[in-house]
């Protein structure tokens, strides 16, 4: 079974613009209603996501700021990367490091996985790819001394964006 086909790049011109001026031209901070701007999410929910310390803001000339790279993790966390990378085109290469870049991988798994996968993307609204991609962090996380050790390049990767 082909894992990875599953996702629906296509976006509005809005999103898109959105992707590629965060990606593309970045600015060191982001003052909380640019950071909603930049990624289509209302002040309100922005200023939330910071009070229960999912953005972490830093304060710079007396003002509370998002620096790029921690909204960037952020919105790669709702964000399909297969999306950001569609909305990229051939910019992805520039913007992300090439570890980073996805690629096609076929493999055989037992059923019950295949049909677990499936529900759970159902579920939260993600796709196969999103949710299998969670789960393989979280292995090469736990894998990532040994990793960093035979992989060149990887511990930058894992790192990225900060």
């Amino acid at each position: 079974m082909m894992l990875g086909k599953d996702t629906d790049t296509s976006q509005d011109p809005l999103s898109i613009a959105r992707i590629r001026d965060l990606f593309l031209h970045p600015r060191p901070t982001y003052m909380p209603a640019a950071a909603a701007e930049a990624i289509g999410m209302s002040v309100e929910d922005v200023e939330g996501w910071m009070e229960v310390g999912e953005l972490e803001g830093i304060v710079a000339a007396g003002a509370v700021v998002l620096p790029w790279d921690e909204l960037v993790s952020f919105a790669m966390g709702f964000w399909e990367q297969a999306d950001i990378e569609a909305a990229l085109g051939a910019d992805a290469a520039d913007a992300l490091p090439e570890l980073l870049l996805l690629c096609d991988l076929e493999v055989r798994i037992p059923r019950i996985e295949v049909v677990a996968l499936e529900r759970l993307a159902a579920r939260d609204g993600k796709s196969v790819d999103a949710v299998l991609a969670s789960e393989l962090r979280d292995l090469v996380s736990a894998q990532s001394e040994w990793l960093s050790r035979v992989i060149p390049g990887f511990e930058a990767a894992l790192a990225w964006p900060y």
